[in-house]
C-alpha cells in the first residue's frame, strides 16, 4: 500500500509550521514505514521546501507542493467567482487561518491563466517532484445557501445554452426544489458508478455540464504541470458524493499521477462526510439527507457511511480505477476532526478488507496525535 503524509503549513502568507518539529515526526515515522510521498502547503516558502526535499532525499521519498485551484488564490490576483443561480457571489467559509472556501468560475479564461501565472511567478522553482491540486470543484453543500447551484455567470450560462441547456426552465426548477419539502428534492432517479442521474432533463444535463466543465480544466492543468516534468496528484470529495460538486473520480483518474478521495468520516468541516449530508439536511431537510446516502447504498447510518458501506466503494476503487490513495482524516482539531484511535483501528480493516492502494493521512500531520500514528507505525500490511 503507498502511504503519503499530508501537512498543512499555513495559508500563503502565514507559516504555520516548524521545520526542524516536522522532520522530528518524519525521523520517528519514515524509520519504521516507507513513505511514499509528502503533500505540503501552501505557504509561500521555498527555503521550507528545499530544506525539505534535502531531508527525503536519503529516503527516496517524493515532495508535493498542495496548491488550492478554484480557490484561495485571489491572495496573489484578481479572480472571477463563481456566481450562484440568482446571480450572487456565494458566501466564504472559514474555519482556519489562511483558508476561506472563496470559489472561482472554471470556465473563465483568466481564471485558468491565473493559476498557471501565479505558480510560475510563484512557485515553479521550488524544489518538488510534483502538485498536489486542491479545491477543483464547486462550492458544496457547506459552503451554504444555494450556493451548491453554481455557477451561472455569463461565461456559464453561454457555455450552458450552447449546450442546449435551458438556463430559465433550469433556474424555475431550482427554485421549486426548495418548496419540495419530501425526501428527494433534487428527484435524484438514480446513482452508479459515482455518477448521480436525476428525473428532471435540465438538471441532468446541468449537473454533467458542472463535471464536464471542471474534468476539461483539470485535464488542462495537468497537462500544464506535467509539461514541466511535475507529477500530479488530485484532492476529491469522497466519491459517493464528489460528482455532485463536478469532481467525476472516474474520468479525473485517467490523467491524474493519483488521487485521494477524502474519506472523511469523522471531519464536522467541508469535505466531511457528515457534514455535507448534515449541510445538505439543512439545505432542505433531515429526510432529504437520510435518502441521498440510502440512495449511495447506506442502509444502516443516518448521517454518515458507515464501516460496510465504505469497504464496497474502496472495493469499487480499487478493481475499476488505478492509483486512488484514499484520504483519512488521521489529525485531530476541537470541535472539527474528531478522530479516536477505535476510527484509525476501523479505517485499517476497511482498507485492507478493499485492497486500498494507498492511503494519505490527512489533513496535518503536526495535528496528530501520537496515538494514532503508533497505529499506523504498528499496523502490518496486508494489502
Amino acid at each position: 500500500m503507498k502511504k503519503y503524509l499530508q501537512v498543512f503549513s499555513g495559508g500563503f502568507s502565514n507559516l504555520e509550521v516548524d521545520i526542524d518539529k516536522l522532520k522530528e515526526k518524519l525521523l520517528k515515522i519514515m524509520a519504521i514505514k516507507k513513505i511514499d510521498g509528502i503533500i505540503i502547503g501552501w505557504n509561500e516558502n521555498r527555503e521550507l521546501y528545499r530544506e525539505l526535499k534535502d531531508f527525503l532525499k536519503s529516503y527516496g521519498t517524493k515532495l508535493y507542493f498542495w496548491l488550492p485551484v478554484f480557490s484561495e488564490l485571489s491572495h496573489y490576483k484578481e479572480f472571477n467567482k463563481v456566481l450562484d443561480y440568482t446571480g450572487k457571489e456565494i458566501e466564504n467559509f472559514s474555519f482556519q487561518e489562511g483558508e476561506n472556501f472563496e470559489f472561482y468560475c472554471p470556465n473563465t479564461i483568466k481564471n485558468i491563466e491565473n493559476v498557471k501565472s501565479i505558480f510560475d511567478e510563484k512557485f515553479s522553482d521550488y524544489e518538488i517532484d510534483g502538485v498536489f491540486l486542491d479545491k477543483i470543484r464547486y462550492p458544496a453543500f457547506s459552503n451554504g445557501g444555494k450556493a451548491v447551484f453554481s455557477c451561472f455567470c455569463p461565461v456559464c450560462v453561454e457555455k450552458m445554452k450552447k449546450r442546449g441547456i435551458d438556463v430559465e426552465k433550469l433556474k424555475e426548477y431550482i427554485d421549486k426544489t426548495f418548496e419540495n419539502q419530501g425526501n428527494n428534492p433534487l428527484e435524484i432517479q438514480s446513482y452508479k458508478d459515482f455518477r448521480y442521474e436525476f428525473q428532471d432533463k435540465e438538471m441532468n444535463q446541468y449537473f454533467q455540464f458542472k463535471n464536464d466543465s471542471i474534468t476539461e480544466k483539470i485535464n488542462e492543468l495537468i497537462n500544464f504541470f506535467k509539461n514541466k516534468g511535475l507529477e500530479v496528484g488530485l484532492d476529491t470529495y469522497a466519491s459517493d458524493i464528489s460528482y455532485l460538486f463536478g469532481q467525476d473520480i472516474i474520468r479525473l483518474s485517467e490523467k491524474a499521477d493519483f488521487i485521494k478521495p477524502m474519506y472523511y468520516r469523522k471531519t464536522y468541516a467541508p469535505a466531511g462526510i457528515p457534514f455535507e449530508i448534515q449541510t445538505y439536511g439543512e439545505l432542505y431537510n433531515k429526510k432529504a439527507g437520510e435518502f441521498l446516502l440510502n440512495i449511495i447504498g447506506e442502509k444502516d447510518l443516518k448521517d454518515n457511511i458507515g464501516k460496510e458501506q465504505m469497504i464496497k466503494e474502496i472495493k469499487y476503487l480499487t478493481e475499476n480505477l488505478k492509483n486512488i490513495c484514499v484520504g483519512i482524516d488521521f489529525n485531530k482539531k476541537e470541535n472539527i476532526a474528531l478522530s479516536d484511535a477505535e476510527y484509525i483501528k476501523e479505517v485499517f480493516d476497511i482498507l485492507e478488507e478493499g485492497n486500498s492502494e494507498g492511503i494519505v493521512l490527512s489533513w496535518d500531520l503536526m495535528s496528530i496525535p501520537e496515538e494514532h500514528l503508533d497505529i499506523f507505525l504498528k499496523r502490518e500490511e496486508k494489502c
